[in-house]
């Protein structure tokens, strides 16, 4: 099917729907095809390959699912005049849905699983923009100045937040520990013991970001 002709079947079908009220069956049967004829067309939003991260998929589902609801409870919010059925579940899904999905997840799909690697990689482009922000966030906010007051042994300015943010930044060991003037491992194992030790603060900051 063309994709003009795809969007006049949707269309058809969003109009028949809204023709009907709330809870009739020639309303759940029109909203039935509408959702099957989203989901076959195979032009429903995706995330981009920079937007990959742990448990995508997952959320991805849940987020459609969350849509395919959506749509069922307030399908009378489409206006045709606006743009075709595609433009607007789409938009739907990309700026409210799954990023509503990630944040949800965040506790419980991230935050309780945080570790070393996965704090080390937020400066992935793999990682999630909005997990990398609530982290920085987290660790730059400070509230109880735990991270800025942990610091290497003989250098206070080398202190954990310091360490984190640069390394959230992308920035390596070696250009690291260039910068505060001390041997890699010195540094890198300072910063490892403080994920150890600040792990449960971490995630419980983090938590309380996404609630």
């Amino acid at each position: 099917m063309r994709r003009d002709e795809l969007d006049s079947y949707l269309l058809q079908l969003a109009c028949v729907a809204q023709r009907h009220p709330l809870h009739s069956q020639e309303r759940q049967i029109a909203l039935t095809k509408l959702i099957h004829g989203i989901v076959r067309s195979g032009n429903l939003w995706y995330p981009s390959k920079n937007q990959f991260f742990s448990s995508v998929q997952d959320i991805y589902n849940e987020a459609r699912q969350e849509l395919f609801l959506y749509i069922c409870q307030n399908l009378d919010k489409y206006d045709p005049e606006r743009g075709t059925v595609l433009v607007w579940v789409n938009v739907l899904l990309e700026r409210r849905f799954f990023k509503d999905a990630v944040r949800k997840n965040l506790t419980r799909d991230y935050v309780t699983k945080m570790t070393i690697t996965d704090l080390d990689n937020l400066a992935s482009p793999q990682e999630s923009k909005d997990l990398t922000e609530i982290v920085r966030e987290c660790i730059e906010s400070d509230p109880e100045d735990i991270f800025k007051n942990e610091h290497v042994d003989q250098c206070p300015q080398a202190t954990f937040q310091a360490l984190a943010m640069q390394r959230m930044s992308g920035k390596s060991w070696k250009e690291i520990s260039a910068e505060f003037e001390m041997k890699v491992p010195t540094v890198s194992s300072f910063y490892y013991r403080c994920i150890k030790k600040f792990s449960l603060k971490l995630k419980e900051y983090c938590a309380h970001e996404v609630d």
